[in-house]
């Protein structure tokens, strides 16, 4: 009887530390990946504005000509985004920040988009630093008021919406703690397992 007191007493004793090995295993795993994690945390900040391709609707077939501007919005997405538009943009920036910047930069941060059956385009710039944002934004659509007419010839031409500022900027965080944190939990309980298994293994052996 008291041999097997004795066992059990043993094995309950193996199994505290065992549990013990496994929830220290995971707390560290969590807190490594949650730091991690922490540091790769980024944000970046979104500025906007609208252009409006231009229609002269007093002109004889107006609707025909509003049809006709209406399919070409996608087209002149892609003008928006074209190396001519691209070159005048840079050139549009406060030189200061014109001397640390490449064509591929404005590129890069520039998306645009429409809404359906409209004349207006919406131009967006997203960067990791809120002034080059509104920098970016707002010489990029200089530069489409500029050069979508000589690209496009017979084009109306093209009317700005009031220029981005701090007030319209977009703030998105990227991070992934919870999903790296999580995943270290479970890499260190199976690391803990292994560990307390192999020890409490060759314990035994012994």
């Amino acid at each position: 009887m008291k041999n097997e007191n004795f066992t059990l007493n043993k094995l309950i004793k193996i199994i505290w530390k065992n549990i013990i090995v496994i929830i220290l295993f995971a707390f560290v795993g969590g807190f490594t990946f949650f730091a991690i994690a922490k540091h790769k945390t980024s944000v970046t900040y979104s500025a906007e504005r609208d252009i409006m391709i231009k229609n002269n609707l007093s002109t004889r077939a107006a609707y025909q000509r509003l049809k006709t501007e209406l399919e070409m919005i996608p087209t002149y997405r892609d003008m928006l985004t074209s190396r001519q538009v691209m070159l005048n943009a840079r050139k549009e920036l406060p030189k200061n920040l014109q001397k640390r910047t490449s064509v591929e930069d404005v590129s890069n941060a520039i998306s645009t988009n429409n809404h359906p059956n409209s004349l207006i385009i919406s131009i967006k710039a997203t960067t990791d630093n809120e002034n080059d944002s509104i920098a970016y934004v707002n010489s990029v659509a200089k530069a489409a008021k500029a050069e979508l007419p000589k690209i496009q010839r017979g084009m109306s031409g093209v009317y700005l919406y009031p220029a981005a500022t701090s007030k319209d900027i977009a703030v998105e965080v990227h991070s992934s703690v919870k999903k790296y944190t999580l995943i270290g939990v479970a890499l260190g309980i199976i690391a803990g397992m292994v560990v307390a298994f192999t020890v409490t293994s060759i314990k035994e052996f012994n």
